[in-house]
């Protein structure tokens, strides 16, 4: 089972790894304030679920230039300013309904050799 965004094979041209962030409760200290124009909390306060987030990090690899060129704006392609809800999957039987990818990021040059690469990182967060 390959790992998939949207119905799409985006991942498995290399190595990745998913990775879920932070999950709870973000609460505000005591002693801090919601804004200026109020006193500061004398307790914990609770004000909500951490957005979950899952980040994919890895290597995209291909035979030639131009096809790591198409690898990444497959993803790319993918990044939108608005939520757009879709099905995130492992590869292991793990998904996540929902998600929207908010952030790709290259995480070093390229590598040329018998084959092109990069490096990256892409973050996803559900839509709520």
């Amino acid at each position: 089972m390959p790992s998939m965004y949207n119905g799409a094979a985006l991942f498995e041209s290399g190595p990745h790894r998913f990775q879920v962030d932070r999950q709870g409760l973000t609460e505000l200290p005591p002693g801090e304030r919601y804004s200026p124009q109020t006193a500061p909390s004398p307790v914990w306060v609770p004000l909500g679920l951490v957005q979950l987030t899952v980040i994919v990090r890895g290597r995209l690899v291909a035979a030639s230039e131009a096809g790591l060129w198409a690898l990444r704006d497959a993803i790319t392609s993918e990044l939108s300013s608005q939520p757009v809800a879709a099905m995130l999957q492992d590869g292991s039987g793990r998904s996540w309904a929902d998600m929207w990818l908010v952030r790709y990021l290259e995480t070093g040059p390229v590598a040329v050799g018998r084959t092109w690469s990069v490096g990256y990182e892409a973050v996803f967060r559900e839509v709520v």
